[in-house]
Parts: structure tokens; C-alpha cells; sequence
């Protein structure tokens, strides 16, 4: 991978962090699914995923901490529990797809600013006599 600057580098781990916790969000998620969901499994998916929600919002990707909140929000809903698993599975999907996709676009923007910096070496040694 090429050379990334210190923003997009703490811009990476802080995606790399949120999608660790995202993981174990969608982890929980499935355990409700598959079992009866006691309040305490529901507690603990929001409080990490107000924890992803933080890391997001502090690697400058806002959008997707607002939808972080909305599992949040979802959780702490009075509604049926196979309403919100299907909902929290939507979100976790979205999250997990927008997180994949701000990594990508890093690693693409890193390529190109080696590819031009590459571009202007070489064009600096044309220039030098030999």
C-alpha cells in the first residue's frame, strides 16, 4: 500500500477500530436473533455501538455515525424484537458496507498521491543535467 499522511492515516485506524467494534455489534445482533434477547444483550449493542458511533465521528465520517445512533435508538425502542433485529441487520450492513468503502477510497487517494509524487520525481530527473 502506498505511503498515507498522518490524517489519513489516524482517518484509517479509526476505521479499522470502528470496524472491529462493528463486528462484535453485528455479533450481538445475531445472538439476539437467535436467542430470546434479555435487555442487558440489548444494552451492551447500544453502548458499543455509541462507542463506534464516537470513533467514527472523530475519524470525520459523521453520516455514518448518525446511523450508529440510530441502532441506538432502535434498541431502546418499544417495539417487537424480530422488528428490530431486522432493522439492526439493515444498519449493520449499511455501517459495515460505508465503512469498507471510506478504507477503499483512503487506499485509492494514498495510490494516487504516490503515483503523482512518483510522476514528479521523474520529471525532476529529466530536468537535472546528467
Amino acid at each position: 500500500m502506498a505511503r498515507l499522511s498522518s490524517t489519513a492515516m489516524r482517518k484509517l485506524d479509526g476505521l479499522e477500530e470502528a470496524r472491529r467494534k462493528w463486528d462484535h455489534v453485528r455479533s450481538m445482533v445475531e445472538q439476539t436473533a437467535g436467542h430470546r434477547a434479555d435487555m442487558s444483550l440489548m444494552k451492551r449493542i447500544g453502548r458499543t455501538a455509541a462507542d463506534v458511533g464516537r470513533v467514527l465521528d472523530e475519524a470525520g465520517y459523521g453520516g455514518m455515525s448518525q446511523s450508529v445512533a440510530q441502532l441506538g435508538m432502535i434498541v431502546r425502542r418499544t417495539t417487537t424484537n424480530q422488528s428490530k433485529i431486522g432493522t439492526m441487520r439493515e444498519l449493520v450492513a449499511a455501517v459495515r458496507t460505508g465503512i469498507d468503502q471510506a478504507q477503499r477510497n483512503l487506499e485509492k487517494e494514498a495510490q494516487k498521491a504516490q503515483q503523482e509524487l512518483q510522476a514528479q520525481r521523474e520529471q525532476q530527473a529529466r530536468k537535472e543535467p546528467g
